[in-house]
């Protein structure tokens, strides 16, 4: 049959029913039919897309997998991290209250120093012929100050500015007492209040270790201990911090 017959036989429509009748009756007849009109590949199409779906499906799979495992990972170090910050807060607020316990401490033990300095010093400058006839503990700059007016034997007076220390040893004390009857501020508040010139330095301490003597000394600022009194005398002649600035 040549292929121009072929044609006229497809395009004779009994023929086509017959046809057709025949490809719904005959299932061997439709598979033969269908393998002659497609290719190997087009006949391999539904098993190639019936893997791939189930590659998708397993890769799905997988994919959920890791991101349930990483949901639980995440769910772990989020718990772990609120743990430590927890533990952090906590960590916190005793420094916090540690600092709060050190203030007050610290406080106490500061007025105690100054409480002490405050009853004695008038003892042992009594003990040299002098006395104290103005007594002021004062807070300047976060530091408190024993500040005195005191009456030589010669009947001049004198102010006294005394730091208080518990321990001694070293420049520093000295120092500190020599900074602040320098400092400008704090000598403006001696004019205001009163206080008469000169103005002479002192360090009152618990307990002075061994060499503060010699270094009061040389710096000419007096030192007294609460156990022994007077050690070094202070230096009542005006040194180059003795005199306040004039006024006016």
């Amino acid at each position: 049959m040549t292929p121009q017959m072929i044609e006229e036989l497809l395009q004779d429509p009994v023929f086509r029913m017959k046809f057709l009748e025949l490809l719904d009756r005959d299932p061997a007849f439709r598979e033969e039919v269908r393998r002659k009109l497609l290719t190997e590949d087009l006949l391999a199409l539904p098993a190639q897309v019936e893997r791939l779906r189930l590659e998708i499906h397993e890769e799905f799979e997988r994919v959920w997998e890791v991101l349930g495992e990483n949901s639980r990972q995440i769910a772990a170090l989020t718990e772990r991290m609120e743990k430590v910050e927890a533990q952090i807060a906590a960590l916190t607020e005793e420094m916090r209250e540690l600092r709060r316990v050190v203030g007050r401490i610290e406080e106490r033990w500061g007025l105690v120093h100054e409480n002490m300095a405050e009853d004695l010093m008038p003892r042992f400058l009594a003990l040299t012929g002098r006395q104290v006839r103005r007594s002021v503990m004062v807070q300047f700059d976060g530091e408190a100050d024993l500040v005195l007016e005191v009456e030589e034997t010669d009947g001049r007076r004198i102010t006294m500015i005394v730091e208080v220390k518990g321990r001694i040893w070293g420049r520093r004390p000295f120092e500190q007492a020599l900074e602040r009857i320098r400092d400008p501020g704090f000598q403006s508040w001696l004019q205001r209040e009163g206080f008469p010139e000169p103005v002479v330095p002192a360090v009152f301490g618990l307990a002075v270790y061994a060499g503060a003597d010699a270094i009061a000394g040389d710096l000419g600022v007096g030192l007294y201990e609460a156990r022994r009194g007077e050690v070094v005398p202070p230096q009542t002649t005006a040194g180059p911090w003795g005199r306040l600035p004039s006024s006016e």
